[in-house]
């Protein structure tokens, strides 16, 4: 893995870079670093030359809802023409705003259990969800508090207030590349019931349901590889307006246009 520099709004910004083939940037989640991605990259990396970055810490420099600007003008930075995206969490609805907004340089993209679609929740609300989830990744309990201690408790206060309110959903149409949904079936900080909106909302969108709960990356990283690694293959058509009907295959639902997710 090599380490790389580049610049943004005059501050050096270090990044990660490994493997061979098209370009793909992972997007991590609130509170989190690179890191979270570490099991999920060997795999990835035998077919894609990997970018792992690590978001601002929110602050006066970078509020909540400037976090997509910020990694727009990161990717600028680092000259990279056309890429695959991929977030989770926070990450998910940052790379959904870009992806809406950089539709020229975004190929394919992969949002796994993404915030942005607010679930009526309060922000005390979810003490007991979020409790839940780090019994899921207790063995990464280490990394995970590490990185929750880095980000420091004002700012991420900010960030879950912020992926708690925010709405994304009218940006989801603007969204014209082909998307992969990921979500754990046993997700108690984002349920998998709101995947059912996003699927209505994203033109191009199909969802996987995996046996784990929010953090897919941690908890079932060699097949949420293998999914992404599918999707990412998939030879895109070649008229990128041509509209996709409603199918279910192997469990995946591909929807197109204001198609519901068929039931079962």
């Amino acid at each position: 893995m090599e380490l790389r520099e580049s610049e943004v709004d005059r501050r050096a910004v270090r990044y990660r870079v490994v493997g061979a083939g098209e370009p793909l940037v992972l997007v991590h989640g609130l509170g989190g670093s690179w890191r979270w991605w570490s099991r999920v990259v060997p795999t990835l990396a035998r077919r894609r030359s990997v970018y792992l970055v690590d978001l601002p810490r929110l602050g006066r420099a970078v509020r909540p809802e400037e976090l997509s600007s910020w990694l727009e003008r990161w990717i600028d930075s680092v000259a990279i023409s056309r890429a695959d995206l991929a977030g989770h969490s926070l990450g998910g609805l940052v790379a959904a705003e870009v992806a809406a907004k950089r539709a020229e340089w975004i190929r394919r993209l992969v949002l796994v259990a993404p915030a942005g679609i607010p679930c009526g929740r309060s922000v005390r609300a979810r003490v007991v969800p979020l409790a839940t989830e780090l019994l899921e990744v207790r063995r990464d309990l280490p990394m995970v508090v590490a990185d929750a201690v880095r980000t420091r408790p004002l700012p991420l206060a900010r960030g879950i207030a912020y992926s708690s309110r925010w709405d994304v959903r009218p940006a989801l149409p603007d969204v014209r590349v082909p998307t992969l949904l990921v979500w754990g079936r046993r997700d108690r900080l984002v349920p998998v019931a709101i995947a059912d909106e996003w699927l209505r909302r994203l033109p191009h969108a199909r969802l996987v349901q995996l046996q784990c709960s929010h953090v897919p990356l941690l908890e079932a990283p060699e097949e949420l590889a293998d999914r992404m690694l599918t999707f990412l293959d998939e030879q895109l058509p070649d008229d990128a307006r041509d509209e996709v009907g409603t199918r279910v295959v192997d469990g995946v639902w591909l929807v197109g246009d204001d198609d519901e997710p068929a039931s079962g």
